[in-house]
């Protein structure tokens, strides 16, 4: 049977807003290109940001040299992490382009001929409003997303000739940020990046990264850790007589900054709305009020402790505890209690499904799921909602997977009612 800890800690996975937010990155630096001119800084700027995002108490994960098919496993791996309220940071150092509208990251296999729409399909779009890698972040909900983007170099596209494949443009376009993220790019919109000073330029990190790690390790908002950098670095390009301005897109509301503490304030994540807990304890009450289960009873007595309904877990534990009275010979066998069960029970033939009617937490995870369900899908229509009908029937042949697995079930459950709460 599984340990009653174990229990608690799915019942709190599964109740909204319990789970802590996590510092999560994920930094990519490609140098060394198939087909395109290769880097010299870029590992070393990954690997900088490493220790400084590490060192600020995110869980970092680093990958270098990722061709077109490691690169979306390595996205699609760190987007699956994101839960609501997390600080994101994510870091590319490589190569990048633009069409004038939309900027795109280069893989290290991306082939240079074609035309513009191959080049797009093989590289990655950083934000479209539809399914850009900053797109992505923002649908998960994370509280504070800071985007670092070392790919302004040069249209690496150039012919043999020295003119750019049509329709390109030099350096990245500006962005439209969406709330709650701040978008730092290497240089200003038209302009290049430069990786270093020159080809016995002794820095490790580009001229952009070896000032912005620099600011970033400080107890500074974001805002004045790029400013000045911006200052340095157009400074020392300057003195070459190369134009670069880093520029910055901030939709984060007020200060923010990524180690907690800014000139010794504390400056929190973009902020949620707060849960009606109210709301919320009448509605994962339907699923507990005829339990049976007392462990199950006081984990939600102790989750909405501060609502009414708390006293209606108390009366009905109190109900259980009471000791049944011993039949007299001549009376009829007392009627047992009976845990409420999902509506479907009774034409249930799955082993999946039969371990689900058995089971008293799995009946009440069901009744709270399809509760949740029907609250999200009221609130969609057109083509979201036949998407999240799409996502519950996937869900549901996840769910099957798990067999009579108890514990596989609540596990997924749990994750369920996560993401539908949310």
């Amino acid at each position: 049977m599984l340990s009653f800890r174990i229990l608690v800690a799915l019942f709190l996975l599964a109740l909204p807003g319990l789970a802590a937010a996590k510092s999560l990155a994920l930094i990519i630096g490609n140098d060394t290109y198939d087909n395109v001119p290769s880097l010299q800084k870029a590992r070393a700027d990954a690997s900088g940001y490493q220790d400084v995002l590490q060192g600020l108490g995110f869980d970092v994960t680093m990958r270098t040299d990722l061709n077109g098919r490691d690169m979306g496993f390595e996205l699609a791996t760190f987007l699956d992490r994101i839960a609501p309220g997390d600080t994101v940071a994510f870091v590319f150092s490589g190569h990048g382009w633009s069409d004038g509208r939309e900027n795109f990251l280069v893989p290290t296999d991306i082939r240079v001929g074609g035309s513009e729409t191959l080049i797009a399909r093989e590289s990655f779009a950083l934000r479209n409003g539809v399914n850009g890698i900053i797109d992505e972040i923002a649908k998960r909900g994370a509280g504070l997303t800071l985007a670092i983007v070392d790919a302004c170099r040069d249209n690496p596209f150039a012919t043999d000739q020295g003119t750019r494949s049509v329709g390109l443009a030099r350096g990245l376009a500006p962005i439209d940020a969406p709330t709650g993220t701040f978008v730092a790019f290497s240089a200003g919109a038209g302009q290049t990046a430069l990786d270093r000073l020159s080809d016995d330029d002794p820095a490790p990190y580009s001229v952009f990264t070896r000032h912005f790690l620099t600011e970033l390790a400080k107890p500074q908002d974001l805002q004045s850790a790029f400013k000045r950098t911006q200052r340095l670095v157009n400074e020392e390009a300057g003195r070459i007589g190369h134009p670069q301005r880093p520029a910055y897109y901030d939709e984060v509301i007020g200060a923010a900054c990524l180690s907690g503490l800014c000139d010794g304030a504390t400056i929190v994540a973009q902020p949620k709305p707060a849960p009606d807990r109210n709301a919320a304890a009448a509605r994962d009450w339907e699923a507990f009020r005829n339990s049976n289960s007392i462990d199950a009873l006081r984990l939600f007595q102790q989750q909405y402790t501060d609502t009414a309904y708390a006293a209606l877990a108390n009366e009905r534990i109190a109900q259980l505890q009471v000791p049944e009275a011993k039949p007299q010979p001549t009376t009829t066998t007392p009627v047992t209690r009976q845990q409420a069960r999902p509506g479907w029970c009774p034409n249930a033939r799955t082993r999946t499904e039969r371990a689900i009617c058995a089971n008293d937490t799995l009946s009440a995870l069901d009744i709270a799921l399809e509760a949740a369900f029907k609250a999200k899908r009221a609130t969609l229509n057109g083509a979201a909602r036949d998407a999240l009908l799409t996502q519950q029937r996937a869900w549901l042949r996840d769910r099957d997977s798990c067999g009579d697995s108890v514990s596989c079930m609540q596990t997924t459950y749990a994750l369920r009612l996560d993401q539908l709460r949310n």
